[in-house]
């Protein structure tokens, strides 16, 4: 192992964040890449994230899936598949600022997405999504209308327009206008209980393990015992750092970014991958990366039950009358009522309207794991 001379001046580690710390050594690991950025209006509603938003595209053709996708995954953002719109509404529940771009020339007819797209400014957690819509066929008209009535600060792509290159262009620089990446420059997986990856060593005398917490395409944090000494101190180069991750196996060449003491028995330290980790070794860090998120996702917004609303323009007036029940009653003052209609058997058909639907089944559903979840308030003293 060889120690390698610092170059700059220290930095006062102590006084930052494990986050920031992290940042700042990924920042210096690699320049990022340049890309040209677009002008397109930013959403004044959520500051930039520091950790980053998520990006997802909802029923996507296969050419934005298999092209436009996978080069968003090189650039290093976190971006999904969300290829039956019925989940899109559990998603974004859960991420709140995220980038939702839509491709609306089918599945749904346009007023059926215009609706769709619309009653997101109905709910808390939605209002807040940065949209964007992709179509290559919709008619003058109706995408006249959709820019005039609907708030879409991810702008409106029109895929006869941008192609190869151009359009990777235009995501990129709306991505990069709205904070997709935060402060982060490179994706990183943080390890739990079901992600459990190991790394090894050797010195003159032993092999050693380490605990990796998290990485990414230019390094990894790991936890290791305080008896390691000097072998993992700041500055150090490991030649040959083996890390398994899934059924592959990678050796990479790291230097010690920094080092901390987490408690009497173990300590914590910041690796980078030195020049030498090729592009093939990076593309299976990658990979294994975006798996284990997308595995993440799914089991999120699959777990819960599908979006059903009905969003033609008659079933977006059933629920205003759900939703405004006074509103419709005065609205049908003065005409005659109607009969209920009547089955085959002669009896009335009984009123579903009041009944749950399966998309508050989920806000229902998810608002009692964040109750679950939350601490326990403190219990006031009866006046």
């Amino acid at each position: 192992m060889v120690v390698m001379s610092d170059s700059n001046e220290e930095v006062n580690a102590e006084a930052k964040s494990e986050e920031e710390v992290v940042n700042e050594a990924e920042a210096q690991a690699e320049a990022p890449v340049e890309v040209k950025t677009v002008e397109v209006p930013l959403a004044p509603r959520c500051e930039n994230p520091i950790i980053g938003r998520k990006v997802f595209f909802v029923n996507p053709p296969l050419y934005v899936e298999n092209y436009l996708h996978l080069e968003l995954k090189q650039h290093e953002y976190e971006v999904y598949i969300i290829s039956d719109y019925k989940y899109t509404k559990n998603a974004l529940r859960k991420f709140p600022d995220a980038l939702c771009f839509i491709f609306i020339d089918d599945e749904l007819s346009y007023d059926e997405w215009f609706n769709f797209i619309q009653s997101f400014q109905k709910h808390e957690k939605l209002k807040t999504i940065f949209v964007g819509l992709m179509s290559a066929i919709i008619p003058k008209p109706q995408h006249e209308r959709f820019m005039m009535n609907l708030s879409l600060p991810g702008g409106f792509i029109m895929l006869t327009e941008f192609k190869g290159s151009a359009l990777i262009e235009k995501i990129v620089g709306i991505l990069e206008l709205n904070g997709a990446k935060g402060r982060r420059k490179y994706l990183r997986l943080d390890c739990d209980e079901n992600v459990k990856i190991n790394g090894y060593f050797a010195t003159k005398s032993q092999l050693l393990q380490v605990t990796i917490s998290s990485i990414s395409s230019v390094g990894f944090t790991c936890y290791f015992p305080r008896s390691y000494g000097d072998s993992l101190a700041k500055n150090v180069v490991v030649p040959s750092f083996s890390i398994t991750l899934g059924r592959r196996s990678i050796v990479t060449p790291s230097v010690v970014y920094d080092v901390k003491f987490v408690d009497e028995n173990r300590c914590f330290a910041i690796m980078l991958f030195l020049k030498q980790v090729g592009a093939d070794d990076r593309k299976v860090i990658k990979n294994f990366i975006f798996e284990q998120l997308e595995k993440r996702f799914e089991d999120l917004i699959y777990s819960l039950p599908p979006d059903v609303e009905d969003y033609s323009n008659r079933g977006v007036k059933a629920m205003e009358a759900i939703e405004n029940p006074e509103e419709a009653k005065t609205e049908g003052e003065g005409s005659e009522e109607k009969p209920a209609e009547s089955s085959e058997e002669g009896e009335a058909k009984p009123e579903e309207k009041s009944e749950e639907t399966p998309a508050e089944a989920a806000e229902e559903i998810e608002e009692a794991e964040e109750a679950e979840s939350a601490e326990p308030a403190e219990e006031k003293p009866a006046e």
